[in-house]
């Protein structure tokens, strides 16, 4: 939902520059993605219940979390493709582009500054400007980057030959499980056909790899590139010790 508001936000910033109607509908989105992000960061509760984060500071991954019945709640520790889907919520402004719609500038501007504990606190820093003078608008800090990609170009989680795995090798030796009202359920890595006819003979979120969530990875990592630049980078494959221009983070 935070991929889908950024993308709403810059379709509607495209439309503003031939129906200034638009230009409002834009800052309603830039504040959706900020609900969003905080949302997915930070406990709420409400009516007895309390809503997880779902970002795991000892991890440095992001997981799906439940509920269910007396109160209980839990984040599901399954490295899969949800943890590195936050990465497609990113977004880099830029400077002529803000210039270009005041009213826009203005409400973000106000927003920042007034909604400091959820504009500031979990997403990247929107208040700094990056390579060219571009903001980033983007769930995942530079250090959270940093710790997802560490697992995301690790060959023994979910870095292959051809590609990025839609769940981590090490549920290969390491399934997951969980009892719930006394039902088991479990999550383990099958790279192929699924062993279970509830995926209809496949296992796309147990380890295959897939071309699109792929390429929406390599778009996201050119919108990091755009505004750190050269100032992030990780080991690909991690462990390997090589930075090279070819291996960078940045793609």
């Amino acid at each position: 939902m935070a991929f889908f508001a950024l993308n709403m936000l810059n379709i509607a910033l495209e439309l503003a520059k031939h129906n200034p109607t638009y230009e409002d509908i834009a800052s309603k989105f830039f504040e959706h993605f900020l609900f969003i992000a905080d949302a997915m960061t930070f406990p709420s509760g409400g009516c007895g219940d309390e809503q997880l984060s779902l970002w795991n500071e000892d991890d440095g991954f992001y997981y799906d979390a439940i509920s269910w019945g007396g109160g209980h709640s839990q984040q599901l520790p399954v490295r899969s493709m949800v943890g590195l889907i936050p990465l497609y919520a990113t977004l880099t402004l830029e400077p002529n582009v803000i210039k270009r719609f005041p009213g826009f500038k203005k409400r973000m501007d106000w927003f920042i500054e007034n909604r400091p504990e959820i504009s500031q606190r979990n997403i990247a820093n929107i208040k700094s400007s990056g390579r060219g003078d571009r903001k980033l608008l983007a769930l995942c800090s530079k250090d959270r980057l940093v710790r997802i990609l560490e697992k995301m170009l690790d060959e023994s989680e979910f870095l292959s030959d051809y590609g990025v795995r839609s769940m981590s090798r090490y549920h290969k030796d390491h399934p997951f499980n969980i009892n719930v009202n006394g039902q088991d359920y479990g999550v383990q890595y099958w790279p192929g056909d699924s062993k279970s006819g509830m995926f209809g003979g496949n296992s796309n979120w147990r380890g295959p790899i897939w071309l699109a969530v792929n390429f929406l990875i390599i778009e996201s990592l050119q919108r990091f590139y755009q505004y750190y630049g050269e100032e992030v980078q990780v080991e690909c494959p991690v462990g390997s010790g090589d930075v090279s221009l070819s291996a960078r983070c940045t793609c």
